[in-house]
């Protein structure tokens, strides 16, 4: 959650869908060092869990920040959610576990998807998604386009819902697509 700013816009866009956007995230907030942050692959600046719930409040009031570990949080309580966006510790290890407590669910977005083997210094050997999605059945997935901001870094879709995967595939990939969603 860092700071909160992914989290606002991704409920912003669900509540033009559905009103009653229910919306879960873990994190640890500012509860570790920068020391911690930077062994974890996390370059952002966090805040604490109380600045972020007061930004997310003003959009919903069905909100659940839930902090600390996913070791001692998630891992041992799998969950079951519409849409996922995983990014936060940035360990190969760690991100395979969250994904095994949430890999129910119906989408699961990851983030840091290194194109290049590598980001910042961080090897795909120990870091990002890159080794879990190598073994996802490739009809589940869609890896995006880059980006402008960060070309060798990628978010990859996944879902055992192929039709959906296609349409995401679709709507990712075609410029109209893109305006049409970005306009809504």
């Amino acid at each position: 959650l860092a700071r909160g700013i992914r989290a606002s816009q991704m409920i912003q866009l669900a509540k033009k869908y559905n009103p009653d956007v229910k919306y879960t995230g873990y994190d640890v907030f500012d509860t570790k060092d920068s020391n911690w942050h930077r062994l974890v692959g996390n370059g952002k600046k966090v805040e604490s869990k109380s600045i972020i719930e007061k930004k997310l409040k003003i959009l919903t009031n069905n909100i659940n920040l839930v902090q600390g570990m996913t070791s001692e949080t998630l891992w041992p309580n799998p969950i079951k959610a519409d849409y996922v966006w995983l990014d936060g510790d940035h360990r190969l290890d760690s991100i395979r576990k969250d994904f095994d407590a949430l890999k129910e669910s119906k989408v699961i977005v990851f983030d840091d998807y290194y194109s290049t083997g590598e980001h910042d210094g961080f090897h795909i050997e120990k870091y990002g998604c890159n080794k879990i999605v190598e073994t996802l059945n490739e009809n589940e997935i869609f890896i995006s386009p880059e980006t402008k901001e960060l070309p060798n870094v990628k978010i990859v879709f996944w879902s055992k819902d192929i039709v959906l995967i296609n349409k995401l595939r679709n709507c990712l990939t075609n410029r109209d697509e893109i305006k049409k969603y970005l306009s809504l």
